[in-house]
């Protein structure tokens, strides 16, 4: 317990202390590169622990490791600065001069996570990420018009300005067709060790939306993993005793890593029967009335073993699979749902939505706008069947903010994958080589993407339009860094650049004692050609700290409505 409790206070002091020290150490470089006396720079606050002087300055390790601060001569407006300071007071200098100085905090807190994405680039490099092989293709969609397969290894993409992007591993491959939605590419394709001739595929666009907003990309319908090999009856009894969604993990003696395995399997048997092993959702599985979505951990999936199981005549296992990439199969009814008032039962096949064809649980989601409260929808369903479902809204309590949102319920689910390795299915691996000039560009181009997201979603709160309970404070901090700390340095570090950036542009806010404040007030002298009295800074530091206070105190509030649930 102490242990633990040391190493969670050791993630907070690490991540805090040390983006303090970052954004100390740019007010601190810039002063005293503009000749301006630096005092002391204290690394944390109240009572010194040890320290040095170098020159003029004083270095010191305080108590409280949580901050940091960087005192300088002439800080004070209410103070007369003595007479070996002359001209070296903060307060002293000209507007632009206090401006870089200001400005020199944020901008390291906005600039160090380069540093930490390429450092977590570092650590990536080398290891083993999904290659470019293509596993699974979602029915109807474009790469299944334009005529991918299952293994086809993509070589190159070509955009419409007839650039070509070398494809190394699946992640070049998103980036090379988000940027295209509608657009056609050309593909050059490997299939069975040879050259095919170039393929067009026109990109669906595809809208992606988080809390900041809603942007539309480019998507193909390709993944780099096979399907799980959930197997679908071809009619009810029809398979022996093969049961809907049973994964089949060893057929004929041999493994079964996923669907393909299974259709060579069946294929080989010619006709003969076949011995299965399948793993079977046990009744520990299913979920308890009103659950969202039962958890794959914990499920109790037993082994069976299948004796002779016919192959051939529609009496054996369906090579249509059950898995939502590749079906719409209903795996799943929660009892008094509108589902199951609708009519809706396990293993049924939706076909349409209000006539429009479905394929996957992909196309669902795409026909969401089929789907409103109170709304009747039309689901043409497998062996001529039709139901009338009408979706209805349920109140579901938002963890990060405590707040009650309604949120749609229809009471379907689709299979789960079961106890299966992700990294098991994937068609293929390949180690990650980035040289470091691509690390670098895109270190800047993830830092781009976050400081968009955090200024979007600051102006977001501002307007009301994202809810002021998901700021936290000093405790939601604790909670990130002792989590993120636990996962490993990658995600330590991931996060310690976003709570950069986050430091960084809320020091820029127009706040009095706030970085922001003092840039405003460059400003308004530039502007006025006149310096601020003493008095209209005393009393915009008053404002300032009084606003600080009523910040902490809401984020406080935040933070203890968050910890009691």
């Amino acid at each position: 317990m102490t242990t633990d409790l040391l190493f969670k206070i050791g993630s907070i002091v690490l991540l805090l202390g040390g983006l303090i020290f970052v954004h100390e150490l740019g007010h601190f470089l810039v002063a005293k590169a503009l000749n301006v006396k630096v005092v002391r720079f204290s690394v944390g606050f109240g009572p010194r622990l040890f320290g040095f002087t170098v020159g003029e300055t004083e270095y010191r390790v305080a108590a409280l490791p949580l901050g940091g601060y960087v005192k300088m001569a002439g800080d004070d407006p209410s103070a007369v600065p003595s007479p070996e300071d002359q001209g070296r007071g903060f307060l002293e200098q000209g507007p632009f001069r206090r401006f870089l100085i200001a400005v020199a905090g944020p901008a390291a807190n906005l600039l160090f996570p380069i540093l930490l994405y390429l450092g977590i680039g570092l650590l990536q490099n080398g290891k083993p990420v999904p290659g470019p092989v293509v596993g699974t293709i979602s029915p109807g969609s474009p790469a299944a018009v334009a005529g991918l397969r299952p293994g086809d290894r993509i070589l190159t993409v070509t955009g419409p300005g007839g650039r070509a992007h070398a494809i190394r591993w699946f992640g070049d491959l998103r980036e090379a067709v988000s940027p295209h939605p509608e657009e056609p590419l050309r593909f050059e394709v490997e299939r069975d060790g040879r050259r095919l001739p170039a393929f067009t595929v026109t990109p669906a666009a595809e809208k992606e939306s988080n809390p900041v907003e809603t942007t539309t990309r480019g998507v193909i319908g390709v993944m780099p993993s096979y399907p799980p090999a959930l197997v679908a009856p071809a009619a009810p009894g029809a398979a022996g005793p093969v049961e809907p969604f049973d994964l089949v993990v060893q057929a004929a003696g041999k493994p079964v890593r996923h669907l393909g395995d299974l259709d060579r399997a069946l294929a080989a048997a010619a006709c003969a029967p076949i011995d299965l092993q399948v793993l079977r959702e046990g009744p520990a599985a299913k979920p308890a009335e009103g659950a969202a979505r039962p958890a794959t951990a914990g499920a109790a999936w037993e082994p069976r073993s299948l004796a002779a199981v016919p192959t051939c005549a529609g009496a054996g296992p369906s090579l249509v699979s059950a898995d939502p990439t590749l079906s719409a199969f209903v795996a799943r009814v929660l009892p008094g749902s509108p589902a199951e008032a609708a009519g809706l039962r396990r293993g049924d096949d939706i076909l349409a939505v209000n006539g429009k064809p479905v394929r996957s649980f992909r196309d669902l989601n795409a026909h969401a706008a089929d789907f409103k409260a109170g709304k009747p929808v039309a689901l043409s369903l497998a062996g001529g069947r039709t139901v009338s479902l009408v979706p209805v809204e349920q109140q579901v309590r938002d963890e990060a903010t405590g707040e009650t949102t309604r949120r749609l319920a229809l009471g379907f689910l689709p299979a789960s994958r079961g106890p299966v390795k992700p990294a098991d299915l994937l068609a293929d691996q390949v180690a990650l080589r980035l040289p470091f000039d691509e690390l670098l560009a895109t270190s800047v181009g993830h830092l781009w993407d976050v400081t968009r997201l955090t200024v979007l979603g600051i102006g977001r709160i501002l307007t009301g339009d994202i809810s002021f309970k998901t700021v936290g404070g000093p405790i939601m901090l604790f909670s990130i860094a002792a989590q993120a700390a636990e996962e490993g340095v990658e995600s330590f570090l991931f996060k310690m650049a976003l709570i950069s950036v986050n430091l960084g542009l809320m020091n820029l806010v127009p706040i009095p004692v706030l970085d922001g404040g003092h840039i405003a007030a460059c400003a308004v002298e530039a502007v006025t050609r006149r310096r601020l009295s003493v008095r209209a800074r005393e009393i915009a530091n008053l404002v300032g700290l009084a606003l600080l206070l009523l910040l902490m105190i809401a984020v406080f509030k935040n933070d203890i409505a968050r910890l009691m649930g």
